[in-house]
């Protein structure tokens, strides 16, 4: 993944959709990074509260996945 979410922060966080948005190959390294740092931003928004993280990360994969067309 070539941009960095820091450069688009807004208020403090990273909105999820622009790391998505900066996901754009099909390599699978990049899929799984891609799906982390969705998480990690989703976790974020949510005040990292524990108890949600497999359905932060399968939230993130659903939307890598269906912006790739897998």
């Amino acid at each position: 993944m070539k941009t960095t979410a820091t450069k688009h922060r807004t208020g403090g966080k990273v909105e999820p959709s622009i790391v998505l948005e900066s996901c754009s190959s099909s390599d699978t390294e990049d899929r799984v990074n891609c799906i982390a740092m969705a998480a990690y931003f989703m976790a974020e928004a949510r005040g990292f509260m524990p108890g949600q993280e497999l359905d932060d990360w399968l939230e993130a994969e659903a939307k890598v996945d269906a912006r790739k067309g897998h």
